[in-house]
């Protein structure tokens, strides 16, 4: 019995220790954001890459995701065509990223070089373009457990993205993607997170197709936050330039999910990480004087809307219409990136409301032309149109080409169908950008290869104080 005793001992110990490590589940943690847009300092104490590092660094997260448009939208970010956004994010360690639609925004060699600095794939299942770089998935193990990554871009990137920047690109059915790519990377993976650009009907789809997929990460909606319940498929999301950073809580048995949670954590009043700010620090010393300048005042808050009249909105198209010397401006509303805050207005802010490469076009368009023009607006994904030049009443109610009840010239003349109306506008609509195909059969186009925030900027320089205002020279009903 007594050299029997230590093995039966031994034997109850390994069975105690095996029936432990089977009943412990592993956890995960996952970090993540979407929509940065290139957002990298803090404003008004919300937000900064810096402070976004801090948060996630104090997480100690298994995987660092994010899920698309790190690009355009600051004058730091945007000078440089996004490279301290990419320095930032490799010093913070981020696993993988996803293809939103503004990363083509700064074209596509741009987009080449900043894929080969990034130290993380950047990933879009649906799209073939002519940037090798971009991958369809990876596979990242964390603690034991494969996790397949798959990235998904919006069916309407080709829209939404300047048509000039996305030549050669192709883009395929998300549904139809991962029929046809799932089972390779189910064979690959113990749980498949998809890393997803998209429109919410497309997440819809998705989750709706594919319930196996129990966590995507999302952007894109810049007003959507999670975590939403999809069915069975945990839906996070960030909103937009950074205000949070979003934690997912996961446990898995056997490599097989028991629980998963998830919530936000605001980037509010939080210290920067200072490794990151180093990286910052000298891009920010060469755009510091131009980014301050004062070129005005504003003597309250200019706010933007995308589904009535705004202040901000009528501001633009203004400042359009004043530097085109014409009868009417349009500008699309997704071209309007940021509010206007009370006080002092300095040239960088004016950057963030026009942050994109787009120039000023004049043009003459039909009365038709520009009925037609005006109701795209009214598409949800749309927006409608900045608008200087015309009074509009809208009937959403009215069956489509007739939802423009009403359009008068300021002196009160109606819009004739036949008759030529000068207008000012941008070259991402000429080109039809946002599907506003009309505008692009005009006459007479001239592009003068102005920047928008530029002609911006002239404008509020030459009023000095811009006030905040309606006129009703939209009506939606």
């Amino acid at each position: 019995m007594r050299r029997i005793l230590p093995f039966v001992f031994l034997l109850a110990a390994f069975s105690a220790a095996s029936w432990f490590a089977a009943e412990t589940p592993t956890h995960i943690v996952i970090m993540h954001t979407n929509d940065l847009h290139g957002q990298l300092l803090p404003r008004d104490g919300v937000g900064g890459i810096a402070e976004i590092a801090t948060i996630i660094r104090s997480g100690n997260p298994d995987l660092i995701l994010d899920a698309g448009d790190i690009s355009t939208g600051t004058f730091l970010a945007d000078e440089f065509k996004g490279a301290p956004t990419i320095q930032a994010m490799n010093k913070i360690g981020y696993d993988a990223g996803t293809i939103g639609n503004h990363e083509f925004d700064y074209g596509q060699d741009a987009l080449r070089l900043r894929l080969r600095e990034a130290k993380f794939p950047v990933l879009s299942a649906n799209l073939q373009t002519p940037v090798s770089e971009i991958k369809k998935y990876t596979i990242v193990s964390a603690r034991g457990i494969r996790f397949g990554l798959i990235g998904l871009t919006t069916e309407d990137v080709k829209t939404q993205s300047h048509p000039n920047k996305v030549v050669g690109v192709t883009v395929f059915d998300t549904v139809k993607t991962l029929e046809r790519l799932l089972p390779e990377v189910r064979a690959k993976s113990d749980f498949v997170i998809a890393m997803v650009h998209l429109e919410d009907d497309e997440e819809k789809r998705v989750a709706s197709a594919f319930p196996e997929i129990r966590l995507m990460v999302g952007g894109h909606n810049h007003n959507a936050l999670g975590p939403i319940w999809l069915d069975k498929t945990l839906l996070v999301k960030t909103g937009v330039s950074g205000h949070n950073v979003g934690r997912v809580d996961l446990d898995f048995q056997n490599k097989k999910l028991l629980r998963m949670e998830a919530r936000l954590i605001p980037v509010k009043n939080i210290p920067p990480n200072r490794d990151v700010i180093k990286i910052l620090e000298p891009f920010i010393g060469r755009v510091k004087l131009k980014m301050t300048e004062v070129i005005g005042e504003a003597t309250d808050d200019l706010t933007y809307s995308r589904t009535v009249e705004s202040p901000l909105a009528d501001t633009v198209a203004d400042a359009f219409r004043e530097k085109g010397k014409t009868q009417i401006a349009l500008h699309n509303i997704g071209g309007i990136r940021a509010n206007l805050r009370k006080g002092k207005i300095m040239w960088g802010n004016a950057f963030e409301v026009l942050p994109f490469q787009n120039t000023l076009v004049t043009l003459k368009l039909t009365g038709a032309q520009l009925k037609k023009t005006l109701e795209r607006g009214l598409v949800p994904t749309v927006g409608i149109l900045a608008l200087s030049g015309l009074q509009v009443r809208f009937d959403r109610m009215k069956p489509s080409g007739q939802q423009v009840v009403s359009a008068l010239l300021l002196d009160g003349t109606a819009l004739d169908d036949s008759k030529l109306y000068s207008v000012t506008t941008n070259d991402f609509i000429v080109a039809g950008g946002d599907g506003f195909t009309e505008i692009g059969k005009g006459t007479d186009i001239m592009d003068g290869g102005i920047f928008l925030r530029d002609v911006l900027v002239d404008y509020i320089k030459a009023h000095r104080t811009i006030s905040p205002k309606l006129d009703g020279r939209i009506v939606v009903n």
